[in-house]
Parts: C-alpha cells; sequence; structure tokens
C-alpha cells in the first residue's frame, strides 16, 4: 500500500529485532528439532540480505518507480514476518501464565519449551514461515535485477553521514551543529521528545527525507522549509503541527505524510492543505474549527492524485452544533477518486455527503464511521465494488439497516470481507431478507453491543470463517454458517452445528446441544443450555455429542456434576475443566488425552479410574490440578511412565508425597 512507504530505517529497525529474537529466547525452544533450526536460520540469512540493500532502495525511490514497487513489496513482507513473531509470542505468553505458579525455574522454563514447541507445530504457523522465505528469496533476486547496492557501497552509515536516526535527544532539540552534516539526505526523529526543530537544519542543502512522526511535544516546524531543495518527503504525523510552513508548494518533489489539527484564524486553517502533495495518508482533526465551507474547498482534496488513506474527526465540545454548516464542510472535503482507505470520527451532520452517498469512492477497500450521529440511515454502500472491510460503530441513531445499505436487492458487498457492528444501541431491525446473492465473499462478522437487535441476520451460501456476536440479549435469529464461533450473552441464537469446527459460548441464556460430527474445539463458560427440548442449566456434557472434538473448555459451570460419554474417545486431547463446584466424576476411555487442566471442582473425587487404559498409553500425558481437595493421592498415577503431573497445588497428600520424594517428583515434572 503506498499509504505508508516503507523506509530502509523501518526495514533495518525490525530486520534486527527480529532476528534478535529468533536467535535468543525462540532459538533455545527448537534446540531440540533440527529441522526447525535450519528453517530459522535460513530465515535469518533472507532478512539480514534484505537489511543490507534497503537503505539503498530508501535512495532510489524517489527516481525509479520500480525500486519503489519493489520497497512496497518488502513492506509486505516485513509485516508479514512481524504477525508472525506476534504469533510466536503470543503463544509463549499463553505458556507463560501456565508456568507462573511453578516452583523451579527448571520446571517453569521445560513446561515452556514443551508447550511452545506443541504451538509451533502447527502447520498454519510452519507453513507460513515457508511462505515467508520464499517471498524473502523472490525480494532478494528483484534486487539484483534492479542494481540495488549493499550498505558500505553507497556511504550509509559511514563517515560520509548520508542517514541519520535518533530515538533519543537529551535537550529536547536538535543541536545547531547539525548543519555540519552537509551530506545528510535522510535524518528520522520519529518518536522522539524534541519541541523544537532548528533553523539550522534548513541548511542542509541533500536533505531528502524529514521524519517527525509521533514527536508529540512539536508544535512548529522551520519557516525556511521551503529552502531544503532537495527534499522529497516530510513525515510529521501524531504531532501538535498546526502550522504548514510557507512556500512549500515550491518543491515540486515533495510528498508530505501528515496529521493536521485545524486551528482558528486562517493561518491555521485548513486551506494550507491546498498547495501541498499530500502522499500515502492524511488525519484531519479538528475540523468544528472551520469557519467556512470555502476553505475546506481550498483544501482540494479531490485532487490529492496520490493520496490512498484519508481520516476525518471532529471534536464535540459540548457547544451547539451547526448540523448544516458540517455537512457543508465534509461535502466539500471530497476524496480523490483512488481513494483506499476512509475513516470518519464525530461526524454530526445528519445525513452523510452526497460523495459517499452516490459512491464515487469506486476504488475504496476499507470504511469506517464512528460516532456519526445523528445520522439516522447509512449510504448505500453494497454498490461499492472493492470494499474489503467495513467498520460501523457508535451510531446511536440508527436504528433499522434495509436494503438501501445494500443499493442492490440482485448484488451487492461483492467484495467485502470483514463486516465489523459495535455499540449500536438502537438498532433494532436488519432487514436483509429481500436481498440474494450479498456478501460473497465475507469470512467475518462481528456484532457487538446491539442490545435491542432482533430478527434475522444475513445467510451466506458459503460459511463464514468467524462469527462473533456479544451483548445481543434479544436475539433470536438463525445464525449464518461459520466454522468458528464466537458467543456471549446473545440471547436464544439457532445455529448451524453442520459446519462449526471451533465453538465458544459464553453467558448465553438458551442454546440447544446438538451431535455435531465436524466440532474439533469447544469452550464453555457460564451456560444454560438445552438438550432437546428441554432448558436446562447445565448439569451433564454429552461428550458423545461431539466424537471429533480434540480441545474441550469447561468454564465456571455452576449446575454441572458430570461429562457424560459411553464407549471410547480417539479424538479428545486437550481438557480443561475450571470452577464448576458440582462436579463429582470424570469420564474414562480417553486413550488420547494429552493435556489434563482441572482447577476449583471442591467435590471432585477421582480423576481416573485406575483401570483406566490410557494409563499404559505410550503417549505422554500432563496434568495439571488445583483446588480439588477430595482427590486421593495420586502417587500411583504420578509415577507412571505416561503421566507427568506438571503442576499441583491444594492436595495436601500430593504435596507430602512430593516432599518425602523431591527427586522422582522432579523427574516426573521434566518430562
Amino acid at each position: 500500500m503506498a499509504a505508508e512507504m516503507i523506509t530502509g530505517a523501518l526495514v533495518s529497525t525490525f530486520v534486527q529485532m527480529t532476528i534478535d529474537n529468533l536467535a535468543s529466547r525462540f532459538g533455545d525452544l527448537f534446540r531440540g528439532d533440527k529441522s526447525k533450526k535450519k528453517q530459522i536460520t535460513k530465515l535469518k540469512v533472507k532478512l539480514l540480505a534484505l537489511d543490507v540493500v534497503a537503505d539503498d532502495a530508501e535512495q532510489k525511490q524517489f527516481t525509479n518507480p520500480l525500486v519503489r514497487k519493489w520497497l512496497l513489496e518488502a513492506k509486505d513482507v516485513v509485516f508479514d514476518a512481524e504477525d508472525l513473531v506476534e504469533e510466536i509470542n503470543h503463544a509463549l505468553s499463553k505458556s507463560q501464565v501456565e508456568a507462573q505458579s511453578h516452583s523451579t525455574y527448571t520446571k517453569v522454563w521445560n513446561f515452556l519449551i514443551s508447550c511452545f514447541v506443541s504451538s509451533f507445530e502447527n502447520e498454519l504457523i510452519e507453513s507460513r514461515m515457508e511462505k515467508l522465505i520464499q517471498n524473502l528469496e523472490h525480494l532478494a533476486t528483484e534486487s539484483h535485477v534492479l542494481g540495488l547496492k549493499k550498505a558500505h557501497d553507497v556511504g550509509v552509515r559511514s563517515g560520509w553521514g548520508t542517514k541519520l536516526r535518533s530515538t533519543y535527544l537529551p535537550n529536547e532539540k536538535l543541536p545547531d551543529s547539525i548543519s555540519n552534516l552537509e551530506y545528510l539526505r535522510s535524518l528520522d526523529l520519529s518518536y522522539t521528545s524534541i519541541k523544537i526543530l532548528t533553523e539550522k537544519t534548513c541548511l542542509l542543502s541533500y536533505l531528502q527525507i524529514l521524519k517527525l512522526n509521533y514527536c508529540r511535544d512539536l508544535e512548529e516546524l522551520p519557516t525556511n522549509l521551503h529552502l531544503l531543495t532537495n527534499l522529497c518527503r516530510l513525515e510529521f504525523k501524531g504531532t501538535k503541527v498546526g502550522k504548514v510552513p510557507p512556500h512549500l508548494e515550491k518543491l515540486k518533489n515533495l510528498k508530505v505524510v501528515m496529521n493536521f489539527n485545524v486551528g482558528h484564524g486562517r493561518e491555521f486553517g485548513i486551506q494550507q492543505l491546498g498547495e501541498l502533495n499530500l502522499d500515502g495518508g492524511v488525519s484531519i482533526g479538528e475540523l468544528q474549527n472551520v469557519e467556512n465551507s470555502v476553505d475546506a474547498l481550498e483544501a482540494d482534496l479531490k485532487n490529492k492524485t496520490h493520496l490512498v488513506e484519508l481520516e476525518l474527526e471532529w471534536t464535540r465540545n459540548g457547544n451547539s452544533i451547526d448540523s448544516e454548516k458540517v455537512e457543508d464542510v465534509i461535502e466539500k472535503l471530497e476524496p480523490p477518486k483512488n481513494l483506499k482507505v476512509l475513516s470518519i470520527y464525530d461526524y454530526a451532520g445528519k445525513q452523510f455527503p452526497n460523495w459517499l452517498l452516490k459512491n464515487s469512492l469506486l476504488n475504496l477497500e476499507s470504511l469506517e464511521l464512528c460516532r456519526c450521529a445523528p445520522c439516522h440511515r447509512l449510504p448505500p454502500l453494497g454498490l461499492l465494488p472493492l470494499l474489503k472491510n467495513l467498520k460501523i460503530s457508535s451510531c446511536f441513531d440508527i436504528v433499522s439497516i434495509d436494503a438501501d445499505f445494500h443499493g442492490n436487492n440482485f448484488s451487492s458487498f461483492k467484495s467485502l470481507q470483514t463486516l465489523y457492528f459495535s455499540d449500536m444501541r438502537q438498532w433494532e431491525k436488519w432487514d436483509c431478507q429481500s436481498v440474494t446473492n450479498a456478501f460473497p465473499r465475507l469470512q467475518h462478522l462481528s456484532i457487538s453491543y446491539c442490545p435491542k437487535l432482533k430478527g434475522y441476520l444475513p445467510k451466506q451460501l458459503v460459511p463464514l470463517e468467524t462469527l462473533y456476536i456479544i451483548g445481543c440479549e434479544q436475539l433470536e435469529a438463525a445464525a449464518p454458517k461459520a466454522l468458528c464461533l464466537d458467543l456471549c450473552n446473545c440471547g436464544k441464537l439457532h445455529l448451524d452445528w453442520t459446519t462449526i469446527k471451533k465453538l465458544k459460548m459464553e453467558e448465553t441464556s438458551s442454546l440447544e446441544i446438538v451431535r455435531s460430527d465436524t466440532l474439533k474445539h469447544l469452550e464453555i463458560e457460564h451456560l444454560e443450555a438445552s438438550i432437546g427440548d428441554d432448558t436446562v442449566s447445565l448439569w451433564t456434557f454429552p461428550l458423545d455429542f461431539f466424537p471429533t472434538l480434540r480441545i474441550l473448555y469447561l468454564r465456571r459451570l455452576g449446575n454441572l456434576q458430570m461429562i457424560s460419554h459411553f464407549g471410547v474417545h480417539n479424538y479428545l486431547h486437550y481438557l480443561h475443566i475450571s470452577e464448576c463446584p458440582k462436579l463429582e466424576s470424570f469420564p474414562g476411555n480417553i486413550p488420547f488425552l494429552k493435556r489434563l487442566y482441572i482447577k476449583d471442582c471442591p467435590t471432585l473425587e477421582a480423576v481416573l479410574p485406575s483401570s483406566n487404559p490410557f494409563l499404559n498409553s505410550a503417549l505422554s500425558t500432563r496434568w495439571g490440578l488445583c483446588g480439588c481437595p477430595k482427590l486421593p493421592n495420586l502417587r500411583e498415577e504420578a509415577l507412571s511412565q505416561s503421566i507427568s503431573i506438571f503442576h499441583v497445588r491444594g492436595f495436601p497428600l500430593v504435596e507430602e508425597f512430593s516432599e518425602e520424594e523431591g527427586e522422582e517428583w522432579e523427574k516426573g515434572s521434566s518430562h
């Protein structure tokens, strides 16, 4: 995406962070797996190959569009790597939470390794890492074709001083001696506490890139910035700058990425944007300060052809609002036709602008409408052919969403993948029954905190990947088909169990549980459910209903007494039961169980009968037991070659055993 061009500094910073992570904590975690260590080493090499040419690409992007395209592709790959590291970190964090109660460092670390390796073996993560390596190889090949040179060949980070990046300024300003760096081409002071950018900066005649993003205390820029005749890129997002330096329009090659808060008076007005070549994204705040809609027209957003992301925001300060004036201002802020991302916050007009109502933004891919009251009707957004992501929240005056929202009864939202509604307090009805072939590509639907919503929900021919519904107490509709569902306090929602693979339910007043041959992952918390036509506070969980279930969580079920199961369950690998005060018995015949966690079940008297066949299984089973005082001594189970108890708390007999035979205990805990 052109909105936020990636730079050599960003590539280098992220690459070093990723390599540090892979070389330290993650490297230890895979010390026993040669194939994964080899894969990680390969990834590090490919990342370094990208790093060494990134600075040269940053300099050449302004004169060579193919290099710019290469950088944009690099951005996508870098962010994919960032997502992968986040997933690895998330898996590690979950393991750390479970490990906090371990008594020794060895126990904790062994537990982290076992849990994390299990997570990493997930086929999805492995395939993503392999794809990432392939993409990096492709970028390396292209860099040779484009003639990109290594950093030491172009003077970057060398005695020439062509690039300077600082993260700490002790005096909150640059020294005047900055002007001595006469060959400086790139100056990045982002995220520093700088308050004043000295006029001496304007003597850096070779400077091409100046970045001041998120310098929260910076209020103004040097008045002679236009003297930097080679300046190609100026970024100052997240600052307090309210006045654009004069004569910047003279710099014909300059592209600006900025946040701009409208001030009072023409000197700080929105019309300052008119002469700037805005590139990528711009956020315009404090729009309530626009005194005349003509000023908004002079900003000339419509002709900013490089603008692909736009954020418009008003601040409601308690004063009376002239809705007509607000509507006139936003009408004059019509974006360019090629805009891809649009966000509107705290808009106080009674209707949306014509340029949104008439769907003139045919390239729009992402749209967010937040706190847009008193608008009571949504635009016909279903006609936007490329719209992929739509988020509507806190639009308190919308009571009904009807066919006009779709714009076409036969085909609407052709490209939409993610749809998000939140905090729609007055929304009662979604009239979507008359619309056919809507949402053909929808993957994720989220509806949260819409307490008055009732009636129908859209139906898809293709199941959703995820359906998230929370805080919709009056909803009694049939839910769309979905692979993964997350439901909380959602009334009497009717589920189609034929496609569900993962289901999480919490505080749902009535839900019919039926047999499912597809469900793999189930989480139930504080639930009343019905089996057949009888609504009961769940006292028995029918494990037989889910013959292919692999993961089961049961939490805060106040009346649960037993888990009923007949025969052998060959698929269940992970079982978590907590805060079930009436649970008395535990199911047997689960031969492939690998993880068992039971917490705060005070009436539970037996975990497994001694004759249970899985005690002799070759599979390693780890138990976590806490707050179950009626359980007997677990000596035999603990010393079983197939079971290693890694966490036991609140069992007097077990704790006594562990003190007497600590050596064996450590052995059992480190499997």
